[in-house]
C-alpha cells in the first residue's frame, strides 16, 4: 500500500497519472537532473513515471515513490523514494528529486524526515543508504541529517552521457539512525 503522509507544508502522496505535466517541470529539468542522470525523451519518462503509480509491496529493487505536493495549493514539487536494494541483507535505498524553485526551503529535509520516519516505523530493515555525485553536497549533507556517513568513494562508477561520474555511497544501521523531531 502507498501512504499518504502530512507534514507541516507537504503532502507525500502516491503519484497521479495527472501528475505527470508537473513531474515533466522537474524531470526534464537539466538543472534538477546533473547529478542523477541524463536528461531523456519525454516518451521515456513517460515510462518510468508509469512505474510510480503502481502498488508496492516491498519488491527488491522496484522504487516506492511518493509525490510531494505543496499542502496549500497541491503543486508538485518533487519526488521521495525508498527501495529494498537488498532483502536479504535488509538494506533499504532512499532517494530525493525536486524542482528548482522549492530548493533551499527546507522542503527536502522536511519530506526526507517524514519518508526515514515512515520506513522507520513500517518496514524491516537493518541498514538505510543512499547514494550521490560528489559535487551534490545539498543531498550528501541531507544523507548526513540521519546520521549516515561516507561508506565509499567510488571513482567513474558510472556514465552520465559522455562522461563518467564519480558516486558516493552513504549509510546508516538502524541502531544509529537519527529521525529529527
Amino acid at each position: 500500500m502507498i501512504p499518504t503522509i502530512n507534514t507541516e507544508r507537504l503532502i507525500l502522496r502516491p503519484m497521479l497519472e495527472s501528475d505527470f505535466e508537473e513531474y515533466c517541470e522537474y524531470g526534464l529539468d537539466p538543472q534538477v537532473m546533473k547529478y542523477i542522470r541524463p536528461v531523456e525523451s519525454k516518451d521515456a519518462v513517460k515510462e518510468m513515471f508509469v512505474g510510480f503509480q503502481k502498488d508496492w509491496v516491498g519488491e527488491e529493487g522496484a522504487w516506492q515513490a511518493l509525490a510531494v505536493a505543496l499542502k496549500d495549493s497541491g503543486k508538485l514539487i518533487g519526488d521521495v523514494g525508498f527501495r529494498y536494494k537488498s532483502k536479504e541483507n535488509l538494506q533499504i535505498e532512499i532517494g530525493y528529486k525536486f524542482h528548482t524553485e522549492a530548493h533551499g526551503k527546507g522542503y527536502g529535509s522536511e519530506s526526507m524526515d517524514a519518508l526515514v520516519k515512515h520506513i522507520n516505523d513500517y518496514w524491516d530493515f537493518h541498514k538505510l543508504v543512499a547514494y550521490c555525485d560528489p559535487r551534490n553536497t545539498a543531498s550528501y549533507k541531507l544523507m548526513q541529517r540521519y546520521g549516515m556517513t561516507q561508506e565509499g568513494l567510488f571513482k567513474e562508477h558510472f556514465k552520465y552521457g559522455d562522461d563518467w561520474q564519480d558516486e558516493l555511497a552513504y549509510g546508516v544501521l538502524k541502531s544509529t539512525l537519527k529521525i529529527p523531531e
